[in-house]
């Protein structure tokens, strides 16, 4: 048929090598629309990642979660924090900053509303290779399948950490998860690095 005819044709004339656009994109909205990215391995992000400007990156791999750091240095690491729900001034968007023990928000300069944030280091593995990714709230949310507060409420219960760590470890392996990554380069006390991150997750 000619269509089939102009679809060979395309594709000898370079279809084959180009990316994919997706003509619709899941989660726009309030929190801004998020971007699939290109399609690789964990050792292809850890090779690029080393490549990226200020300007990020993403990428999508396909992986599980292996491992979540709930210790640093032999202290119990925060899993997660209080974060201030109060709108902002002039926008649509809540504060978000993180509140002190008291509820007082800096940003704010009162004590108001708060919410529990989900803040992890994640180690996600692939057939290849394993690297870990900070994974803040929403995404973390996805890992888990868990909400922040959910998670506030087994920690603060009578199982404690102790309770909320094997709700986490029931998460390792158990599931593969469409991962969206952003690296980009970050200067921190004068010192150039890479900071990547799990901007997003799913399950496939």
């Amino acid at each position: 048929s000619p269509e089939a005819d102009k679809v060979r044709q395309w594709w000898a004339q370079g279809g084959s090598t180009q990316g994919l656009t997706a003509l619709s994109m899941e989660g726009a909205g309030a929190g801004g629309s998020r971007v699939a990215g290109k399609a690789c391995t964990l050792a292809e992000v850890r090779k690029a990642a080393e490549l990226v400007s200020s300007q990020p990156e993403t990428f999508s791999v396909t992986c599980r979660l292996a491992l979540v750091q709930t210790r640093k240095q032999g202290e119990t690491a925060p899993l997660m924090y209080m974060a201030c729900q109060e709108p902002r001034p002039g926008s649509s968007l809540n504060c978000n900053r993180r509140v002190g023990e008291d509820g007082f928000c800096a940003s704010c300069n009162r004590s108001g509303k708060a919410a529990p944030r989900l803040n992890l280091r994640c180690r996600f593995s692939d057939v290849g290779d394993s690297l870990w990714l900070t994974t803040f709230h929403e995404a973390a949310q996805q890992v888990l399948r868990t909400t922040a507060e959910q998670a506030r409420e087994v920690e603060t219960g009578s199982g404690g950490r102790d309770a909320l760590e094997s709700l986490i470890r029931r998460e390792y392996f158990s599931r593969p998860l469409q991962v969206t990554v952003r690296a980009k380069q970050d200067t921190y006390q004068g010192e150039v690095r890479q900071n990547i991150t799990c901007v997003d997750a799913k399950p496939v």
